[in-house]
């Protein structure tokens, strides 16, 4: 059976793992309403749906793997890096236009455009800007703050190369640890210096930013560790592919190994609660052992057996194809069922299947929708460009 839109540069075992991802920021949404309480012995059941949201360090961790390596691969060539003007084209077409659809029929659903005060919310979220002020970061779709990141690590990646293409490769991955301790020390400061509330100030009675609030943790630099890990992993990638030829049943053999102790490792950490012991001050998702090992995923994945299989399988695969819809979509989609339930007076936590099953089943019937109307005939014009 053929995957939705498989292009001709995928790598094995990526949209699996994307599909992984978006499974997992599902089950911390779904997770909220229906509050799971289950244990095996130690592994607690809760604790690793809550923590599902570890999924999104695995998508800006492929986001930097994937955007990283034409770049990589031009320097590796010797050639010039790739047309900014054809990069932040494809990188706009990929984003913006389902983004700003799913925005729009949330903000005319909800008449948030009705609402006093509005206009700034509305206008922060058309512009990529919202994750800069604490009323506006959660206030539309709460699983659209890693989109505002996402588009400024676009345009701050060209300038990354810009700086690592005076350097071989090697070098160009130790500066890339130099910026992600940077990154991570500069955001321990700001995390810290913050003493009291500051108003927005065009709406004084708003709030701008709060002592450990969510514009300083949930901003790109608070992240920049996780998309530098990603793009060191693209250079790794190049430098594995081209002695593949020479060592294919080692590489094999040591993928498939890193890939399951990688897995194991994560699926231990995040149920049972480990990742509160790991976690250094101010990191983000388990920084740094758990991003490591979800890069490990990454790297692994399109050298090893019996992995990459599992991961090339349809269902997998056609979820990572429609993992962008399935992300925008997934929790209005599950908040929607969920208020249906309650009309006919059934409790979502005692029919949490039903939930589950519709919630979901919407979900990728919508994604199935905006991949096919609006996506792919984007994505397949944008590839065209020069």
């Amino acid at each position: 059976m053929r995957v939705l839109y498989p292009p001709k540069d995928r790598i094995r075992g990526l949209d699996g793992l994307r599909a992984l991802a978006a499974l997992s920021v599902y089950g911390v949404h779904f997770n909220q309403i229906v509050r799971v309480d289950y244990h095996i012995g130690p592994f607690d059941l809760y604790r690793l749906l809550v923590n599902g949201d570890h999924g999104v360090s695995l998508f800006f961790t492929l986001s930097g793997f994937l955007l990283g390596l034409p770049f990589w691969r031009a320097m590796e060539a010797g050639k010039t890096l790739p047309s900014l003007k054809g990069y932040f084209i494809k990188r706009c077409v990929r984003i913006v236009p389902a983004y700003y659809i799913a925005l729009t029929s949330l903000i005319v659903l909800s008449s948030l455009y009705k609402m006093p005060g509005a206009l700034a919310d509305i206008l922060l979220h058309y512009s990529f800007l919202f994750t800069l002020t604490e009323f506006s970061i959660f206030s539309i779709n709460p699983p659209f703050w890693t989109i505002a990141v996402e588009m400024q690590f676009y345009f701050l990646l060209p300038c990354i190369f810009v700086f690592l293409r005076r350097w071989p490769a090697w070098k160009g991955v130790i500066g890339l640890v130099v910026m992600s301790l940077a990154a991570y020390l500069l955001h321990f400061l700001l995390a810290g210096s913050i003493s009291r509330v500051i108003a927005w100030p065009f709406q004084p009675w708003l709030i701008w930013i709060h002592p450990y609030g969510a514009v300083l943790s949930h901003s790109l630099l608070a992240f920049l560790p996780h998309f530098f890990l990603g793009l060191a992993a693209g250079c790794g990638y190049l430098q594995i592919s081209n002695k593949q030829t020479s060592y294919h049943a080692k590489i094999k053999d040591a993928a498939e190994l890193v890939f399951w102790f990688s897995l194991v490792s994560i699926l231990v950490i995040l149920s049972t609660g480990l990742e509160e012991i790991i976690q250094i001050p101010h990191g983000r998702f388990s920084l740094p052992v758990v991003p490591i090992l979800l890069t490990a995923l990454i790297l692994s994945a399109p050298f090893s057996g019996f992995a990459g299989r599992c991961l090339e399988s349809v269902p997998l695969r056609m979820l990572g194809t429609l993992s962008y819809g399935i992300y925008l979509y997934h929790f209005p989609c599950l908040a929607q069922v969920d208020r249906y339930m309650a009309k006919f007076n059934m409790d979502a936590a005692e029919h949490w299947v039903i939930l589950a099953l519709f919630s979901f089943l919407l979900t990728v019937l919508i994604a199935v929708v905006s991949f096919f109307v609006i996506e792919r005939p984007l994505l397949r014009a944008a590839r065209r460009l020069k």
